[in-house]
């Protein structure tokens, strides 16, 4: 009777080790690049033009994606992503961090993309701007930190009517330039 005891113990021993080793574990998004968008729900944003018009806008969210376990058997990757939204009617600005899968799991990974995406929700327009060179940089490595810099310029390459935005580490979205209204919004401190 011991002996079926103690290989019953040593099968599920065996089974939560090996059922363990079918996990991919996929890392939360790194802490110090939501440092580039520091922002808290509820929290108010204001920015100013050269006119002194003011426009308040209201983060209404705030997410990062968190770590993550799949049996291998998943065709899940462990891509990361970070969005935080801020609205006051008509606009509604978006930053978002795109975190690429390509490099696998384990903490590997590598920024895919930086989207900025301010939508004039009265007419239906909306900007685009993003940066996508950032391959070397392994969002993981906090050595790589110092490879992105404090300031992130992003070029809008369509003729629409926001560009030139540039996020600061530790203030996050600091201006833009309105095409519509030519004049540039800078965030009030």
């Amino acid at each position: 009777m011991k002996r079926h005891i103690a290989l019953i113990v040593a099968l599920l021993i065996i089974s939560a080790l090996t059922f363990q080793s079918c996990q991919v574990h996929c890392s939360a998004f790194p802490e110090w690049l939501c440092k580039y968008a520091p922002y808290e729900k509820g929290s108010t944003v204001s920015f100013k033009n050269e006119n002194d018009s003011i426009i308040e806008l209201q983060v209404i969210e705030f997410y990062k994606s968190e770590a993550q376990s799949y049996s291998r058997n998943c065709k899940c990757g462990c891509e990361g992503d970070m969005l935080a939204a801020l609205y006051s009617k008509p606009m509604k600005i978006e930053i978002n961090f795109y975190l690429d899968e390509k490099w696998g799991n384990q903490g590997g990974g590598a920024i895919n993309k930086i989207v900025v995406s301010i939508k004039s929700l009265s007419k239906d327009l909306g900007g685009l701007s993003y940066k996508d060179d950032f391959s070397g940089i392994n969002p993981y490595d906090y050595g790589h930190e110092q490879k992105l810099g404090d300031t992130i310029a992003l070029q809008n390459t369509k003729d629409i009517d926001f560009s030139d935005m540039v996020i600061v580490k530790g203030k996050g979205l600091t201006e833009f330039y309105d095409k519509e209204n030519n004049c540039i919004w800078r965030l009030v401190e």
